[in-house]
């Protein structure tokens, strides 16, 4: 095969309309047997060998597992991103005449963990900026609320601000003290228009990144919460990197201020580069300098803002317990 597959369906007008204008859709059942067969293998393979940069991400909260460029290591979701239909639908959701891979992460809620994942924008944590970028997120276990299904704030990827990239565990590394508050959401629900769906394996959420977005703890002491995120980016899109944003620890060609380049994020439509396939099956794995670099950038920051008395200003957000709101499929009556 080479190009990726065609969807189950395309995406509609309306569908495109909304996400437009709510910043998030969710497509129910829109993707095949096999390809949820294939997220669940990588994410079953990526469970039991973690990076030592995804040991580093979850070593807060016990039972919260996340990673990413899983498929820098994991084959089947190598073949996933480079085959799979999800490609497609960005392009169409962003107007894009290319679609690169930026990058794919893991979340993990084991039973009764009961860690919120705080509101957010996605692009806050990127080291690149544009407004043709999209996220996908695939659950391989039923989610609703109770058990960490993601909400959204309709409409909030319009909003003027930009706000400070807050992890579960509040890493200072990218917290960014020039840039907006969060506000407390859910502290003030009738200020805000709350999107969430239950779903189920092969359903699957799209999103702009500039969506606020966040969950409650796994607070089932039966099911899991298992999760493949995937992001794409199109032709508006520029490398921007800078402290305070993700480090990109593999082998690359953008430029600060231009275009996406090179292995690290692979051009997948209108067709493949014959370079960054070949440069994919060349294995690579992040260098000990560049993880302990990033680590040091983490206690150096965290010091400064204690230092600065700033971290003890870093808003945290109001996470009791799920509430009785109904799906957005399900509206009330």
């Amino acid at each position: 095969m080479s190009f990726p597959a065609h969807p189950l369906r395309t995406l509609t007008d309306e569908e495109v309309r909304r996400y437009d204008e709510d910043g998030v859709i969710m497509l129910r059942q829109a993707l095949d047997p096999n390809w949820v067969a294939m997220v669940e293998e990588g994410l079953e393979t990526a469970i039991g060998d973690q990076s030592i940069l995804g040991k580093f991400m979850s070593r807060k909260v016990e039972g919260y597992k996340m990673d990413i460029f899983l498929w820098k290591r994991i084959d089947v979701l190598r073949d996933l991103i480079y085959y799979g239909p999800f490609a497609r639908w960005a392009q169409a959701l962003m107007q894009s005449t290319e679609v690169r891979f930026f990058y794919d992460q893991m979340f993990v809620k084991e039973p009764g963990t009961d860690a919120p994942t705080p509101w957010h924008q996605d692009l806050s944590f990127w080291p690149i900026r544009g407004e043709q970028i999209t996220s996908f997120w695939i659950p391989l276990d039923p989610v609703n609320k109770d058990n960490s299904g993601l909400l959204y704030v309709k409409g909030s990827h319009k909003w003027p601000q930009r706000f400070k990239a807050l992890s579960p565990d509040y890493v200072a590394a990218i917290i960014d003290e020039k840039m907006d508050d969060i506000p407390d959401i859910n502290a003030h629900p009738d200020q805000y228009e709350l999107l969430h769906w239950d779903m189920e394996p092969g359903d699957i959420l799209m999103f702009h990144p500039l969506t606020l977005h966040g969950s409650y703890g796994n607070t089932s002491r039966t099911r899991r919460r298992r999760a493949l995120a995937l992001r794409w980016t199109g032709d508006d899109v520029t490398y921007q990197p800078s402290a305070k944003r993700m480090p990109v620890h593999y082998r690359h060609d953008s430029k600060e201020g231009g275009p996406l380049k090179g292995a690290a994020f692979p051009l997948i439509l209108p067709c493949h580069d014959p370079a960054e396939r070949n440069a994919r099956l060349q294995p690579e794995s992040p260098t000990t300098h560049k993880l302990l670099t990033s680590a040091v950038q983490n206690v150096v920051s965290a010091a400064k803002l204690q230092l600065s008395g700033s971290s003890s200003v870093i808003p945290r957000q109001t996470w009791n317990t799920p509430s009785e709101a109904k799906p957005a499929d399900k509206p009330s009556k």
